[in-house]
């Protein structure tokens, strides 16, 4: 019967100084390999974002003459400017071809798509294709697409008008439900934030909006009272209620502020429009978390905005700017 052998009695190496250096060299060799894997892991984590989750996008543009050209090609700087996608440019021409799209699409490997203009819009939408989309560079409502309208967000909008006029107490608007409905929940949320009474009228057509601004005319007081022209084709039209507003606004010095730079530069207060860059920035991001989340389709106002004041008519209703106030205004009228 075998015994077991003592422990103490195992074959010991004959030399056990080599043994502790054989050892060492091996434990030695094994954390220099964890080292050089550790590195590695290291210096792929902090690799720029894009090599990970780059984006296959494309924008689909029109082609137009100056100067809205200009306009189209700073949204489209700023677009590029975001880091994590590879950006292919689809401009449209008047004669393009839809099967020349869909299969550009297709060899592009595209994951998604930017669609600017109205003339974006309406070829995506032909396109019928189930690529995540977002649509910007038009007055959009929602409507199941997901994108970012031209519309200022009514919550800057009112912002603006606080810091520049801080006696504002009230804010009129007439808008068109199918136009800018979608804005008034958003306003009375702004409104309450900003400590003003909202007071809005709907309206179907330029002959109700008429009636409208008449009626509101005669109860409005000084610069406490404003009236906002959203982007609305009715309710801020460029031909019968503009020039009646601003002769009505001049005689009782009410304050009336816009979206559109062209109404600041005929007498309106001050208007916010697009920050182009930024928007193209905005509708980058807006894609990728269409990518990422797959989520409802969403429709945002426009939160990246640039100033435009007329001096002429705040010195009639006696407002004062600060020289820091003076630097965030993008556009003046009279021109400095």
């Amino acid at each position: 019967m075998n015994r077991p052998v003592p422990i103490n009695n195992l074959k010991q190496p004959h030399n056990t100084l080599v043994a502790d250096k054989h050892l060492h060299a091996q434990t030695g060799s094994g954390f220099l390999r964890s080292l050089v894997v550790c590195g590695a892991f290291l210096m792929l984590l902090f690799l720029p974002n894009a090599a990970f989750s780059a984006k296959e996008i494309t924008v689909i543009f029109p082609e137009v003459a100056s100067p809205y050209k200009g306009i189209f090609d700073t949204i489209l700087q700023g677009i590029k400017s975001q880091e994590g996608n590879k950006v292919q440019l689809y401009p449209l021409i008047k004669d393009h071809e839809l099967e020349g799209l869909k299969r550009d699409l297709q060899q592009q490997r595209t994951e998604g798509i930017i669609a600017l203009g109205r003339r974006g819009y309406l070829a995506v939408n032909m396109l019928q294709t189930e690529l995540p989309t977002v649509v910007g560079a038009l007055s959009l409502v929602p409507n199941g697409v997901s994108g970012i309208s031209l519309s200022a967000d009514p919550e800057l909008l009112f912002a603006r008008l606080k810091s520049l006029v801080p006696e504002s107490k009230r804010v009129f608007v007439v808008y068109s439900a199918q136009t800018s409905g979608w804005l008034i929940p958003l306003a009375e949320r702004a409104a309450s934030k900003y400590r003003l009474e909202l007071m809005a009228y709907p309206a179907a057509d330029l002959r109700e909006a008429m009636l409208h601004y008449r009626s509101l005319l005669q109860e409005t007081q000084g610069k406490k009272d404003a009236i906002w022209l959203p982007l609305d084709n009715i309710s801020a039209n460029n031909d019968v209620v503009l020039p009646m507003l601003l002769q009505k606004a001049w005689d009782k010095d009410l304050v009336i502020f816009s979206n559109k730079p062209s109404h600041v530069q005929r007498g309106a207060l001050f208007s916010m429009y697009p920050n182009n860059f930024g928007l193209g920035q905005e509708l980058s991001k807006l894609l990728n978390q269409q990518l990422e989340q797959q989520g409802d389709p969403q429709v945002k106002p426009l939160d990246r905005l640039r100033l435009a004041v007329n001096l002429r008519t705040a010195a009639h209703l006696g407002l004062n700017f600060s020289p820091r106030q003076q630097e965030e205004f993008a556009l003046t009228f009279p021109s400095r």
